[in-house]
């Protein structure tokens, strides 16, 4: 599925009403042009390292290099050799950008808030707020979402978070990614079926 915002769209909290931002390489280019980056003799306004920490991820940042080519940005598709050696560059904010996978969990409170609040852009943490993004309002909507107990009232609180992010774009948003588990139903009974799959303690799992 197409992703816009940090709540996956299969939550209660999801806010699918928020910018979007359609191609157009015209306004992309105003845009730079306004900010400031003309394009040099070679046509290009400046570099950047795009990094990428598993071999999925690969194709997605090769696929970026020549995207953002058309409008005058050369890009470097930087590999690491290891998961580590990723993680700690993002981490430690050593990236211009990064192709990455941000899991929400079974609540906000757990998966999304993480990678928005001020006072989580931990160096050296990574799955923090390794972009660095802060803005006050926002963070005050997730701690009063975080602490409500009436359902519509968090809903309508992500719901206004959201579209500050999505105005802001901290982080793009492309898809959301489908984990499946497979089983042999006359071995395993009581298979894994809630939203934590296999990450959950299967303590309940057994053999046939």
């Amino acid at each position: 599925k197409p992703a816009y915002t940090g709540i996956h769209p299969d939550s209660i909290f999801h806010e699918p009403n928020v910018a979007r931002y359609d191609l157009d390489l015209d306004k992309a280019n105003a845009i730079l042009d306004e900010a400031g980056y003309a394009r040099g003799s070679d046509g290009m306004r400046f570099k950047l390292n795009i990094d990428f920490g598993w071999a999925t991820a690969k194709p997605i940042a090769e696929y970026m290099k020549p995207q953002l080519k058309k409008i005058g940005i050369d890009v470097t598709v930087r590999a690491s050799p290891d998961f580590p050696s990723w993680a700690k560059r993002i981490s430690t904010w050593d990236f211009d950008m990064t192709v990455d996978v941000v899991f929400n969990w079974g609540d906000p409170v757990i998966g999304v808030h993480r990678t928005y609040l001020c006072n989580n852009a931990k160096k050296g943490v990574i799955w923090s707020n390794t972009q660095q993004y802060c803005n006050p309002e926002v963070d005050v909507l997730l701690e009063k979402a975080g602490q409500e107990n009436d359902k519509q009232k968090r809903i309508a609180l992500y719901s206004k978070a959201q579209k500050i992010i999505g105005e802001e774009v901290p982080i793009y948003f492309t898809f959301t990614v489908p984990y499946h588990t497979i089983y042999n139903h006359t071995k395993v009974g009581n298979p894994p079926q809630t939203i934590w799959g296999t990450s959950s303690p299967l303590d309940e799992i057994y053999l046939k």
